[in-house]
């Protein structure tokens, strides 16, 4: 998936271009790619149960400039920031989105392609503001700012955490930024750019492209970060040890269930597939495993070739042949009133719009004891996050600017 805006049609597909620094296209991001690979014929996509009309309701919150994340403080009081993706972050307070901008990191911010400013965290202890963003080189970058007694981030005093060089492309910035339960900062890399990740960097144990990163921020001390004892690859000398998971190829969003501590993975495919990831964080977890990227799209033979370490496959994926072209997961609300979403992981795709509700049990994995996935009924245009609002109520953010609460319909 690209956020490119200039749109092409091909043989009767919609895709999008981005251009290169050069001025040729990059290539198509956005939607059923053409490519001389074909998709496997799985046959007719099975219906999926829909709740009962009625149950849930979209409201409208309010709008922001190309809105593409959200994130609010720990403790209920609905005080958070949202990130627009040209670089600026606004105030939300007692769940109201104000005219505040608290950072404008627009100077250093390249908002083209996948890039932009995508992602927000608070530190454990909500003392500090992590925002992940594509800077101005084209390199992935998270900083880090403190927060004031106010509640609010200091815009003199923000420093560099982690700077990944990105090829010249503005394809695959990744965009997943959340901290654990662990109070671990899980960053997720794209794999580059390019049609078929032509680097391998996706595979490669010494880049952290193409992955998921586990680091222990310390902004405020010498070193910004500390690498987790017990990441997979702290002794593999020819591994970079922040890597936590491989094999991904756009791991554009991730959600975290907070009761388990696991996390949910939305990796954005290339011609065919969209997959859904549960990284489990606790004494069965993820940290090591490689999710296949290029060998498979989803489950699907892609490069082709035996998966290297422990494979981990993905326990949900939609075909582009069925409308879906850019996978946005996602969380977990936890004791919800709003009917039929507690307890299930709710995920949406930038083309489809379908706002999804898979079941899953108290350990954070499928519930076989309920219908798998049910769709809400609920449609949202060109979705690019769900993220957890005040009080636990489900956000949407829409890249044509609305952004939506989910609450129980009235």
């Amino acid at each position: 998936m690209g956020l490119a805006l200039s749109v092409l049609v091909v043989a009767g597909a919609v895709t999008a271009a981005v251009v290169r620094r050069d001025g040729g296209e990059e290539g198509p991001t956005l939607s059923r790619i053409a490519t001389d690979r074909p998709c496997e014929d799985t046959g007719p996509t099975p219906a999926v149960p829909q709740l009962p009309a009625g149950t849930v309701a979209l409201n409208r919150i309010g709008d922001a400039e190309e809105p593409t994340t959200a994130v609010f403080a720990p403790g209920g009081s609905g005080d958070g920031f949202l990130g627009e993706r040209a670089g600026r972050v606004r105030r939300i307070s007692a769940g109201r989105l104000t005219d505040d901008v608290v950072l404008d990191l627009r100077a250093d911010t390249m908002p083209d392609g996948d890039g932009g400013l995508l992602g927000l965290a608070y530190g454990p202890d909500a003392d500090w503001l992590y925002v992940y963003r594509a800077d101005a080189a084209r390199d992935d970058v998270v900083t880090a700012h403190p927060l004031g007694a106010d509640g609010l981030p200091d815009p003199e005093a923000g420093r560099v955490i982690l700077t990944v060089d990105h090829p010249d492309s503005l394809q695959h910035h990744g965009g997943a930024l959340v901290v654990g339960t662990d109070g671990l900062l899980y960053v997720g890399l794209g794999d580059g750019g390019g049609l078929g990740d032509p680097r391998e960097n996706a595979e490669d144990r010494s880049t952290h492209l193409g992955k998921v990163l586990r680091i222990d921020p310390t902004p405020d001390a010498p070193e910004p970060y500390r690498i987790p004892p017990d990441n997979p690859f702290v002794e593999d000398s020819d591994a970079a040890p922040e890597i936590w998971v491989l094999g991904v190829r756009n791991p554009f969003r991730m959600g975290l269930d907070g009761d388990t501590g696991d996390l949910w993975l939305g990796d954005v495919g290339q011609s065919c597939w969209e997959e859904i990831d549960h990284l489990p964080t606790g004494a069965d977890s993820a940290g090591g495993a490689n999710l296949g990227w290029d060998h498979l799209e989803g489950t699907h033979e892609f490069e082709g070739g035996e998966v290297p370490g422990r494979s981990l496959a993905p326990i949900q994926e939609h075909p582009h042949a069925d409308g879906w072209c850019g996978i946005v997961a996602g969380y977990v609300p936890r004791g919800s009133s709003v009917p039929g979403l507690d307890g299930r992981l709710l995920y949406t795709d930038y083309c489809k719009g379908k706002v999804l509700a898979l079941a899953v049990d108290g350990t954070g994995a499928l519930d076989p004891g309920e219908a798998r996935l049910v769709d809400t009924g609920l449609r949202v245009e060109n979705p690019l996050a769900i993220v957890p609002g005040p009080g636990g109520e489900p956000w949407v953010l829409s890249l044509g600017g609305d952004i939506w609460a989910i609450a129980a319909a009235r």
